[in-house]
């Protein structure tokens, strides 16, 4: 049966994940899960202007940071996260990695109304497979936090399932297999129609929706290479049926004050 959850301030116990552990599937895991992270990392990338004052919002164990500012060396980088395990192995692992980057890992409090920063301090807010494991009541509040940090030429991108998609196969089979436990995290569930209006609610214009991983993860196993040219077929076509959900959106200036 699937979970009903009653409360809006209901929050997954994170601290129960791995230290690490999505950093380790990206690096070390089989190829479709090392193919599926870093693919998913490169298509937000590639909307970040090298230069830009980035906020990972949570950032986890600073995978998508890793592979940010390997390839775009002038970002000035933050990720911020309200699972500490996660952040100390980003500052023990992805740190020392890149030391000649302008990267910075933060502890948030749970508890706390506001982002510890300051109005418009950021260029890019991200919030990379977040939105689905929170009540749309704090989801909108945190997007409202990433509204008020972006400067007003600042732009959001996240990522998240799309239930309008092979996804919930895939998360069924995945609970086979892995510790993380998705019906237990997994409390808003987002198709593109609704990933826009949720967007909105947040004040926020949605310029960009769309979806990627069809079939190519699944090629990665067999060939790398046939699995990015699949990619980049399924990108062309934009067929709005994979599993994840990008969104890019700017903020609402009718309503940004």
């Amino acid at each position: 049966m699937l979970p009903i959850h009653h409360t809006r301030v209901h929050v997954f116990n994170y601290d129960e994940i791995p230290a690490g552990y999505y950093y380790r599937c990206m690096e070390e895991g089989h190829p479709i899960q090392r193919f599926w992270h870093r693919e998913k990392f490169r298509q937000v990338a590639a909307r970040i202007p090298d230069g830009a004052r980035v906020l990972d919002v949570g950032c986890g164990p600073g995978s998508f940071l890793s592979v940010l500012v390997r390839d775009k060396p002038q970002v000035r980088a933050v990720g911020a996260d309200i699972a500490s395990s996660q952040i100390d192995f980003a500052r023990q692992h992805v740190l020392p990695a890149h030391p000649d980057r302008d990267l910075s890992f933060v502890t948030l409090d749970p508890r706390a109304a506001r982002l510890p920063f300051p109005d418009a301090s950021f260029d890019i807010v991200t919030s990379i497979e977040v939105i689905e494991h929170l009540h749309p009541y704090v989801a909108i509040a945190l997007l409202n936090e990433a509204r008020r940090v972006l400067t007003s030429e600042g732009r959001l991108i996240v990522t998240t399932p799309n239930y309008r998609s092979l996804w919930p196969f895939i998360e069924f089979a995945l609970e086979r297999r892995s510790p993380v436990k998705y019906h237990d995290q997994h409390i808003s569930k987002f198709t593109p129609n609704a990933l826009v209006k949720f967007l909105e609610c947040a004040g926020f214009d949605a310029l960009d929706v769309r979806s990627f991983f069809v079939a190519a993860p699944f090629l990665a196993g067999l060939s790398p290479g046939l699995a990015r040219a699949v990619q980049q077929l399924e990108m062309k076509a934009d067929v709005l049926m994979g599993s994840l959900l990008l969104g890019e959106a700017r903020v609402n200036r009718d309503i940004a004050n």
